[in-house]
């Protein structure tokens, strides 16, 4: 591999300096519009596709008339959905100010694209995309998802491709109508030829992933024959021009995973650290899986724009979950690989923003009112006599849950207004934080700040107390009455139906 990096480097240059006509500074995009039959019941937003980069989504400012107007910044060219009811994409420059205005009673998507109408910078390539899209939409490639599942259903790794075949062979047809009616200009025709490869793409990627769902015959251990994600590097290379198509761009990124991971196959160890499963996934410990995903993208993806794309998202992943750990270990691999500006430049802000977040996190942990409590090395029967000791007489209400859960970390407001409403009463709230990393605990707490006490249990303790109340999912609770009797425990006691037993419990 290391005869390969002067060669990358090289390739690397020539992609940065491409991508630098951009400039190393973002620049302002506006998009404002009017919706006919504006319904306030309906929010309006606008999801960035940021290459490289977590679909960033923004709330338009919005006013009763319908009136809207969003600005955000970017170094590139891109593509953005607007949401009403349904959505669309509408193609973007830095500086670019458009406008647009559509009609609101349909939450039909080709139906609202009819009445779209563009002003303002790129008019006429919004125009021309809004009639791509509407082609599409409203065409059976699309929307004909018995066939789709019934291709998923029957066909065999060879009879699937072949199927996708004929579905490309119709967005072609479907791309080559679109050029012979519309006469596009340039930026639409390019980005519409670009959509209409993404179908193609991302159903090869998620063939195995389907199959396993919806085959009743597919097992653990099939998968497909080596070689078949070899089809997407016919999409290679990855040029600046294509940039515009933010939206596939970022589809063709994930699914390029299931490629690398197919010529890591052979690479299994017998040792068991680390392995490649059906599905195409990478599992093993954290260390040695984010070692093996950094530098397999770097010996297989054949394309530099690709392989920094993909690194970036590599690397996003990790700042979204404020885990820093990956970014300072391979900061090297971040400042040799990651050179254009309009991925180096947002990625060191976001790491900064995020060791900021976790060192500010741990002062004000140290410094906070709340009470944090060590668990130490006690087992999980004693954790809980130790907690039903610390807090006689009180009801407890007792929340189990792990940083890397999304459904835990959105009950935590409705946990924090619990406790406010029952301030001075005679219950306490505890949070036992399972399975998670004492940075990424601390980083929540100081983000949400819930009340009570809070507990972070070993891996060890995590185990215990998951087998001491048959914790299968998570966020789980628990209710006790003053003598430490368990009421009632499980997934649905989620703080907002727990209000009322509180009380009753109270009286």
């Amino acid at each position: 591999m290391k005869k390969l990096i002067p060669l990358l480097l090289l390739m690397l240059t020539a992609i940065f300096q491409s991508c630098n006509k951009y400039g190393d500074v973002p620049q302002r995009i506006i998009i404002a519009g009017k919706i006919d039959h504006y319904n306030p019941n309906w929010q309006v937003t606008i999801g960035i596709n940021k290459i490289g980069f977590t679909l960033e989504s923004i709330i338009a400012k919005t006013d009763s008339a319908g009136n809207f107007m969003a600005t955000f910044e970017s170094y590139i060219p891109l593509d953005a959905w607007i949401t009403y009811k349904t959505n669309f994409l509408v193609l973007l420059h830095p500086g670019d100010s458009l406008f647009v205005q559509f009609e609101g009673n349909s939450n039909d998507r080709a139906e609202l694209l009819k009445s779209a109408r563009f002003s303002g910078d790129a008019a006429k390539t919004n125009q021309n995309a809004a009639k791509f899209q509407q082609m599409y939409f409203s065409n059976e490639i699309f929307y004909d998802w018995g066939k789709k599942l019934y291709a998923v259903k029957e066909y065999d790794a060879d009879q699937y491709i072949l199927h996708l075949d004929t579905v490309q062979h119709k967005c072609n047809q479907l791309y080559e109508q679109f050029v012979s009616e519309q006469r596009p200009d340039q930026v639409s025709k390019h980005w519409a030829q670009l959509f209409a490869m993404k179908d193609y793409n991302h159903y090869l990627g998620w063939y195995v992933s389907n199959s396993r769902q919806f085959k009743a015959e597919w097992n653990e251990t099939q998968n497909v024959p080596k070689g078949f994600y070899d089809r997407l590097c016919n999409r290679l290379p990855v040029e600046p021009s294509m940039l515009i198509g933010a939206y596939v761009l970022s589809d063709f990124t994930t699914v390029f995973h299931q490629y690398v991971n197919d010529k890591l196959r052979d690479r299994v160890t017998d040792i068991g650290e680390w392995q490649i499963v059906p599905g195409g996934g990478l599992v093993g410990t954290e260390g040695i899986v984010d070692s093996i995903k950094i530098f397999s993208l770097i010996e297989f993806v054949p394309d530099p724009l690709l392989l920094q794309i993909m690194l970036t998202d590599f690397f996003d992943k990790k700042l979204e979950k404020s885990d820093v750990v990956a970014f300072e270990r391979y900061r090297d691999v971040v400042e040799t690989y990651i050179q254009a500006p309009f991925l180096k430049n947002p990625l060191h802000r976001k790491y900064h923003q995020a060791r900021q977040k976790i060192d500010h996190a741990m002062v004000s942990i140290s410094t906070s009112l709340h009470i944090l409590n060590e668990a130490n090395d006690l087992s999980g029967n004693e954790i809980m006599d130790d907690l039903l000791q610390k807090n006689k007489g009180k009801l407890l209400y007792v929340d189990f849950w792990a940083t890397w859960s999304g459904q835990c970390l959105s009950e935590m407001p409705y946990s924090k207004d619990l406790q406010i409403e029952f301030m001075d009463k005679d219950i306490v709230f505890v949070h036992f934080c399972i399975e998670s990393e004492e940075r990424h605990w601390k980083t929540v707490i100081d983000k949400y700040v819930p009340g009570g006490q809070h507990y972070l249990l070993s891996d060890r303790q995590s185990v215990e107390i998951r087998k001491f109340f048959k914790i299968k999912d998570m966020p789980f609770y628990v209710l006790m009455d003053k003598n430490g009797v368990i009421k009632e425990k499980g997934t649905l006691l989620k703080p907002l139906t727990a209000r009322n037993k509180i009380n009753e419990m109270l009286k």
